[in-house]
């Protein structure tokens, strides 16, 4: 084991251990560092347990300290366990902050290519809406997308529908069940992070017209991060609505609603009413909106 995991082994093994032992859910932690003026997202509380990453940056050695502090531990107790450490190799998914980190542009531009695909500056998206539905174990089943799009340049007969393929996925999503297209063809970038599925139009859309389409993305039952819904943007969308529908039997402890702009990223704690939640965007882009959950039994 090298210092980098041992540093982040020491930190996570003792936070991890308090939680369990004093019994108190990630959850709680979270509204507590928040009435002490030290909002923490569920996700970054989630990967401080695992291991996963550490706390870094003066706000996540102030929250540190105040869960010092809420445990009543002496000043030191956990910011001691935590070292420095260089960041090198790929880093954790799904991190969708750092989405906008990676440089894909050759690598979509490569796909494109490959696939002989329209340019998507010739395409506007108006609206988009995407249901997500969460089986009884809490994980993305399948996602639902209906999306209004316009003929900016010549007539548009497709669509290439891009998607970002987490490293380790050994198969990616399927579309399937598409109305008003079909999936013509299909390619994951040699790279393995770009995944694009072109959708031929039933009828072709001339300038300035607009089509629907509606297809059904699933995910096969080893993909990994499966506890997010998220949509990202290049520029301005009119519309975005995402809506996760949740398993009455897998309603999530924690869930949040989240926004990526320049890489920065802005996070929402929200209520889940009616095992469902929505999240709608007006004049948003470019970045990346979503939701994401997760249960305090989570390791």
């Amino acid at each position: 084991m090298n210092e980098m995991d041992s540093s982040a082994g020491g930190f996570a093994d003792e936070f991890r251990a308090l939680v369990e032992e004093r019994g108190i859910t990630l959850t709680s932690l979270q509204r507590r560092l928040t009435d002490r003026g030290n909002p923490v997202s569920m996700a970054t509380l989630s990967y401080w347990r695992s291991g996963d990453r550490q706390p870094e940056g003066v706000l996540s050695l102030s929250a540190i300290e105040d869960i010092e502090d809420i445990f009543g531990l002496h000043r030191g107790h956990l910011t001691g366990l935590i070292r420095p450490v260089p960041r090198i190799g790929r880093k954790p998914e799904p991190e969708l902050k750092q989405t906008f980190a990676l440089n894909i542009d050759q690598e979509i531009e490569e796909t494109a290519q490959a696939l002989g695909t329209v340019a998507q500056s010739g395409i506007r998206d108006l609206s988009v809406s995407l249901v997500g539905y969460v089986d009884a174990h809490g994980d993305l089943d399948r996602v639902v997308t209906r999306a209004l799009v316009q003929s900016m340049e010549g007539t548009i007969a497709e669509v290439p529908l891009y998607d970002l393929a987490p490293f380790d996925a050994a198969e990616t999503k399927s579309v399937t069940e598409v109305i008003g297209g079909r999936v013509d063809r299909s390619l994951r970038h040699p790279l393995g992070r770009v995944v694009c599925d072109v959708i031929a139009f039933d009828d072709p859309i001339p300038v300035g017209g607009t089509g629907l389409i509606e297809f059904t993305e699933r995910f096969p039952v080893a993909y990994p991060d499966r506890r997010a819904l998220w949509h990202g943007v290049d520029r301005p969308n009119r519309q975005i609505l995402l809506w996760v529908r949740f398993h009455p039997d897998a309603v999530p402890d924690w869930c949040e609603e989240y926004t990526v702009v320049d890489e920065q990223e802005t996070v929402r704690m929200r209520t889940i009413a009616s095992g469902a939640i929505h999240v709608a965007r007006f004049g948003f882009g470019p970045g990346i909106v979503g939701i994401r959950w997760g249960f305090d039994a989570d390791s």
